[in-house]
């Protein structure tokens, strides 16, 4: 069976409770900058992506919850706070969907959906992926 091959890194995901403090402290200590500042009602989440400066980059993406069951508020009380997940770029994907699927990796999206900073995003269940959440991402 064919390799399904992604693009570019695009971010990880790390999932905590206070995204604003995260990224002062991201500010200060890493001298990464706020690129992206986001909150998408629908996924029940603050994303704060940051970047180093001038250079291109794989993102950090700090995920706050701001609703009480969201997915991040449901991780953030199992396993605190820490890496979520980690998100790769792809040309089509809806034709990355199905090409997992085929290959019998459980997509927790079956259909893309609405993600932040102009995308469509589908994940793969972590337990088909060696216990990592994987994000697949296209921009629109």
């Amino acid at each position: 069976m064919d390799v399904f091959e992604v693009g570019n890194l695009y971010h990880v995901g790390i999932a905590v409770y206070n995204a604003t403090k995260t990224a002062k402290l991201y500010e200060k200590t890493l001298g990464l900058e706020i690129a992206h500042d986001e909150t998408s009602s629908d996924q029940g989440i603050r994303a704060i992506m940051l970047l180093p400066k001038d250079i291109k980059s794989t993102a950090i993406e700090l995920l706050e919850p701001i609703v009480q069951d969201s997915s991040i508020s449901k991780f953030l009380e199992k396993k605190g706070e820490g890496i979520h997940h980690v998100c790769y770029l792809v040309d089509d994907i809806r034709l990355g969907i199905k090409r997992l699927e085929s290959m019998g990796i459980e997509m927790i999206d079956h259909e893309p959906r609405e993600g932040i900073n102009n995308t469509i995003v589908a994940f793969a269940h972590p337990k088909d992926m060696n216990s990592v959440l994987i994000e697949l991402a296209q921009k629109i």
